[in-house]
């Protein structure tokens, strides 16, 4: 039975029961927002079936609204969370920072995700928005201009390399990310004769400057602090996608050439309850093939590479880099062997 929009409303759920757990339970209750997505993502595997074609029901304007919706919710709940900061326990100050920030990294960095991608001015708005709602406003231009171009070479600092830790990976990707989008706004500025002060980059480090002065003068500085935190995980989170989603896959260059992006060099997740909560990421191979296609299009390559633990299994197993790599780097260096076997 086709579910439409209501199939993606997952996200909507978890971020409310932020503020519903701390006032019905208590403080600390919002840490069982974290446990509950994390269990219901990773029991998915084995409760829900995977499936290759979009969920026909709905019509297209009514899956675009679901991001535009969700993204003041996610505004809104920080926002709340920060003016709870100088109220709250110690206990309470951490699960806020930890829930408030998973929810932004998951929900909040997916549907900023889908709007970059799109032309409307209005969506840009609203993806700039949320990704001020984190700190990482520069993450439009270096994941649009840049990880799109460059994923799976080593031109793309949000790649993940065979063999590097996420440790490693995360503080790499981090600052590469920022110095990529500086860089892909200075060959703008170059190319069209521009004063380099109109660097989106720099108008991006102002803006989060006003809005940390502005969070200070409103909320004190442990407003600050748990805004920052927040950011911190939820940065984390993000990166934690990344880390994952090309992991060790490499487009190898050749007559002066690189290899087109194929199926080959992204890892996926096909699995439907999954994939409705992180608003069909989990098919990552499409969305490159057709990186401005909407979210409730994107279909399951038959080609693609299955990520063996599923999204939220492999980010749990990315936190402990000796499983990782016993895990993954052997299916890395299968794909290679086949590879290298397979016939001319």
């Amino acid at each position: 039975m086709a579910l439409g929009p209501i199939r993606y409303c997952g996200p909507f759920l978890f971020t409310l029961s932020i503020p519903v757990l701390y006032y019905a339970l208590g403080p600390l209750w919002p840490l069982l927002t974290i446990a509950a997505l994390l269990l219901l993502l990773i029991s998915a595997e084995w409760i829900s079936a995977r499936d290759t074609a979009p969920d026909p029901g709905g019509t297209p304007a009514s899956f675009r609204l679901l991001p535009f919706f969700y993204i003041p919710l996610q505004l809104g709940v920080i926002a709340w969370a920060v003016w709870q900061a100088d109220r709250t326990t110690p206990g309470g100050f951490a699960a806020l920072s930890l829930a408030v920030g998973v929810t932004t990294g998951v929900f909040g960095v997916l549907a900023a995700h889908e709007l970059v991608h799109a032309h409307d001015p209005t969506a840009q708005i609203f993806a700039v928005a949320m990704l001020s709602g984190m700190g990482y406003r520069h993450f439009r231009i270096a994941h649009v201009r840049g990880h799109h171009r460059w994923a799976a070479t080593e031109r793309d600092p949000a790649t993940a390399r065979l063999g590097e830790g996420f440790y490693d990976f995360v503080v790499r990707a981090v600052a590469g990310q920022f110095l990529d989008a500086w860089r892909i706004e200075q060959r703008r500025l170059a190319k069209r004769h521009l004063p380099f002060w109109k660097n989106a980059v720099l108008g991006d480090v102002t803006a989060m400057a006003f809005l940390a002065f502005a969070i200070l003068y409103l909320a004190g500085w442990r407003g600050v602090a748990l805004f920052s935190a927040q950011c911190a995980v939820g940065i984390l989170v993000l990166e934690l996608f990344n880390y994952i989603a090309h992991y060790g896959l490499v487009r190898r260059a050749g007559d002066g050439r690189r290899e087109p992006f194929s199926a080959a060099h992204s890892w996926n997740s096909s699995n439907v309850l999954a994939n409705a909560l992180i608003f069909n990421m989990g098919r990552h191979a499409h969305h490159h093939a057709r990186p401005f296609a909407p979210y409730q299009t994107l279909q399951q390559d038959s080609q693609a590479l299955e990520l063996p633990w599923g999204y939220a299994g492999s980010i749990l197993l990315a936190l402990v880099p000796p499983l990782w790599h016993r895990v993954m780097d052997q299916a890395v260096q299968s794909l290679h062997t086949r590879a290298s076997n397979a016939p001319a």
